[in-house]
């Protein structure tokens, strides 16, 4: 019915249309048709209104995204949690910016979250984030724009078809409060009972707070966990990993909508 529905669009849809596709979208909205149609329809209008997001992003030939992938600014942790929920980590001040824009770390983000996308345990289980605020500066926080933060925000509501089971706000800076304000004030009601904040008053503390909710064997030492350094065989593993599904980026591209027709 979905593949159908796509043919006869294709003149202002223009999207992949396999079951295994298909299948992400009807999952994450309990197989209800219509919501599935218009998760789908949001997928593309979003990736077609954000391109500096979305384009040239190829992990193997674009020196920028070699460059962001070695400082391990985000990746999947090894293992998933007891109830198979997959642990996706963003080190928020691992980058230099006066190197490096928030939109060229956001495109590398980005990404890495269409390939994290194509497991089943994905779209099945869902992520819990981490959002590691040790390192932010001024110069990062500066970045981040009320209109930056609300289309974060869609992104994960609106386009991604996933499920997200907690997010966790690790070493945020008292002066970074006026943009949690506006990432919680975005978020609806549902999520917001899913984010936790994990602030420093002390280190161990600190380590504590997010032990209450994902296990330390599950976590890098950086973090009081069990694992190695995230900037270890970690990191290089997953970008072995996530140079393997680089086709998967450059098809992507190829895809989208005509804004113009679609509302």
């Amino acid at each position: 019915y979905i593949r159908r529905w796509i043919h006869q669009r294709q003149s202002i849809l223009y999207s992949f249309d396999t079951d295994e596709f298909l299948l992400r979208f009807l999952r994450v909205t309990d197989f209800r048709l219509e919501k599935a149609k218009e998760r789908l329809i949001s997928f593309w209008r979003y990736r077609t209104e954000n391109p500096q997001w979305f384009r040239n992003r190829d992990l193997i030939k674009n020196q920028l995204m070699c460059q962001i992938s070695e400082l391990a600014y985000c990746l999947q942790l090894p293992k998933a949690t007891k109830d198979k929920h997959l642990i996706f980590l963003m080190r928020l001040g691992q980058y230099d910016p006066l190197v490096y824009t928030i939109d060229d770390v956001t495109r590398y983000a980005f990404a890495v979250a269409d390939i994290l996308n194509l497991q089943p345990a994905a779209q099945l289980y869902g992520f819990i984030i981490i959002l590691d605020f040790t390192n932010i500066r001024l110069q990062h926080i500066r970045q981040f724009t009320p209109g930056r933060v609300r289309r974060y925000v869609d992104c994960w509501e609106k386009m991604y078809p996933v499920y997200l089971r907690q997010i966790h706000f690790y070493n945020y800076p008292s002066i970074f409060g006026p943009i949690l304000h506006l990432f919680r004030f975005f978020h609806c009601r549902n999520i917001n009972d899913r984010m936790f904040f994990h602030s420093r008053t002390s280190n161990d503390s600190m380590k504590k707070s997010l032990h209450k909710y994902i296990d330390p064997s599950l976590l890098p030492n950086e973090y009081g966990g069990e694992l190695d350094s995230v900037e270890s065989e970690m990191n290089k593993s997953f970008i072995q990993w996530t140079r393997q599904h680089n086709d998967c980026l450059i098809e992507l591209e190829q895809c989208g909508v005509d804004l113009k027709e679609v509302s």
